[in-house]
């Protein structure tokens, strides 16, 4: 637990305690004087080599160079509780004149570290940043009842000043520490009074949403870690758990990376699994997702056509399809313009008019009839030039004009309100898959648009990512949907080995969840991304990434500033 180092130090401050307690006794009731200078001439060489040792160690233990002097005061108030019978004014100057030798050590670990770092050498101070004050009336009322405790056994019954006034100073610690549960640790005064301080600048979540895992490890400065040149380490915790939570989210979208076989997928599949009464709809590449709640459908096996108009205008899906052809096969702006008007003229002969609305809801076109479309027009055609454009067109047509592509048997209606997973693996080839997946994450958007707002109600998941964002076109709506779907109440959950083209949907992502990476492109991207221009913090995350083990992952919330190291339960 890593609370224990609290333990450690106590136990330090406890023998610097009892050996004053010996002094003490020597100088007030020692009387065989050979003995006594004996006695006197070990404890005092002993005592300040140890403070040296214990501030050394104390400092370093917790990164903080007040946290060591808190400490020390502590070593006052076990001494005080040990030596009832000795004055506390001859206490108090002992550790007063022993003070040096404690303080030297601590502040010159603190400078050297410090100095090589270039800024000021304690963790708890670099990290005040997260407190976050809310003193509330009951926080007030309840840690008054342990103060009234406090006054009652160290004044009133030990007339002890020094350790009601210890029990005050933790009294407005636990008024700033959110943990509500400290109040206990009033009655303990100076005892307690380094422990509450350092949480002054812990990490705290609401634990609201699922729970994913456990957080093993926040990235947060660290005087420590500076031994080996690095600014930043990972604060450890015990028994803090990590919720994905929307409620105060930008959006609901959600990045995973990380090696193949890392466990995105099965991350993927444990977050829409758990929101059991929100559904789902997976594209599928290569037939790996088994998920009891949901279809399976075999796109091999059924027909969509490209051409269907499903709430867009003819002009602006003749556009989409247009563009689509462009990215997938590399052809010129002549080619895609001479496509995009030979589509529009195919809708015309279909009854299909952009001027008419009336007219969207007809039987819309395929490619076979735009092939036939095309045939036509080389036959009318007076010059070799005309001939020429439309030939290099057609293959390219001729290539679409593929059973897959020639009817409608999916139930869009279905696909996008049920618990669906779309498996592409048996389509026949890339270009026909990439179709397939285009032109059903633009007619989802369209069908969003006709839903109109909504709480969050879908999950979308997208796995090998590449795939499509390696398309102009598709980056173009995957983007947009990033952008624009939370006001519908969906969340789209991104999934890929590697960032290229990513930059966008990372801004647009309320969580980023990050497997093992050993690629150094990707990891030098990844770190730049989350580290942002400071160096130490970039190296940090770097080397995190790098040496991830399974079931781990190095993550980000969009609402908040934290790069948290959480072992998920999932991948156990």
């Amino acid at each position: 637990m890593y609370e224990k180092r609290h333990i450690v130090a106590n136990l330090l401050m406890l023998i610097i305690a009892y050996l004053i307690d010996r002094l003490m006794n020597y100088l007030t009731f020692g009387s065989n004087l050979s003995q006594l200078v004996n006695n006197l001439s070990i404890l005092l060489l002993v005592i300040p080599i140890l403070m040296i040792i214990f501030s050394v160690v104390i400092t370093l233990m917790f990164s903080s160079i007040i946290v060591s002097f808190l400490y020390y005061v502590t070593a006052i108030a076990y001494a005080l509780i040990i030596s009832n019978n000795v004055d506390f004014n001859l206490i108090l100057s002992t550790f007063l004149n022993l003070l040096g030798y404690y303080a030297l050590a601590t502040i010159v670990i603190g400078a050297i570290l410090g100095i090589s770092r270039r800024s000021f050498p304690d963790e708890i101070l670099l990290n005040i940043s997260r407190l976050n004050v809310n003193i509330s009336k009951n926080k007030i009322i309840y840690g008054g009842l342990f103060v009234v405790v406090s006054f009652l056994v160290f004044y009133e019954v030990l007339s002890n000043l020094f350790l009601f006034i210890g029990s005050m100073a933790s009294f407005v610690l636990t008024l700033l520490v959110s943990n509500d549960l400290v109040f206990p640790l009033i009655i303990l005064s100076w005892f307690s009074f380094p422990f509450l301080f350092t949480q002054l600048a812990t990490y705290s979540i609401k634990e609201k949403g699922i729970e994913l895992g456990y957080i093993e490890g926040i990235l947060a400065p660290s005087l420590v870690n500076r031994i080996s040149n690095t600014k930043y380490g990972w604060r450890k915790f015990s028994n803090l758990k990590f919720h994905l939570n929307f409620d105060e989210s930008k959006n609901y979208n959600i990045v995973i990376l990380g090696t193949s076989g890392s466990g995105k997928s099965s991350l993927a599949k444990s977050i829409i699994g758990k929101f059991s009464d929100i559904s789902y709809l997976v594209f599928d590449l290569h037939g790996e997702y088994e998920i009891e709640s949901g279809e399976r459908i075999d796109i091999s096996k059924n027909s969509l056509n490209p051409l269907s108009l499903n709430g867009a205008s003819p002009r602006q899906r003749a556009l989409e399809v247009a563009y689509m052809l462009r990215s997938i096969f590399r052809l010129g702006n002549l080619q895609t313009i001479d496509i995009f008007n030979i589509i529009m003229d195919t809708y015309a002969e279909k009854g299909i008019d952009e001027n008419d609305e009336s007219s969207w809801n007809s039987t819309p076109p395929t490619f076979r009839d735009v092939l036939l479309m095309i045939e036509r027009r080389k036959k009318l055609v007076e010059n070799s030039q005309d001939l020429s454009r439309l030939s290099s067109i057609e293959p390219y047509i001729q290539f679409l004009s593929n059973q897959i592509l020639s009817g409608n048997s999916l139930d869009m209606k279905k696909i996008f309100e049920g618990n669906i997973i779309l498996d592409f693996s048996k389509v026949a080839t890339d270009e026909l898959k990439y179709i397939l997946i285009e032109t059903i994450l633009r007619d989802f958007r369209n069908y969003l648009y006709r839903r109109g707002i909504s709480r969050l109600w879908k999950f979308l998941v997208i796995d090998e990512a590449p795939f499509i964002l390696g398309k102009e076109t598709g980056l173009e709506i995957v983007e947009r949907l990033f952008a624009e779907v939370r006001k519908f109440g969906v969340g789209m959950i991104l999934i890929s080995q590697i960032t290229e083209n990513i930059e966008n949907i990372f801004q647009n992502s309320s969580y980023i969840f990050i497997f093992n990476v050993v690629e150094p492109k990707e990891l030098d991207y990844l770190s730049r991304a989350l580290g942002g221009s400071d160096r130490d913090r970039y190296e940090a995350i770097y080397q995190a990434i790098r040496s991830l083990e399974r079931g781990h992952v190095v993550t980000i919330s969009g609402d908040s500033i934290d790069i948290l190291l959480v072992k998920l339960n999932s991948l156990k």
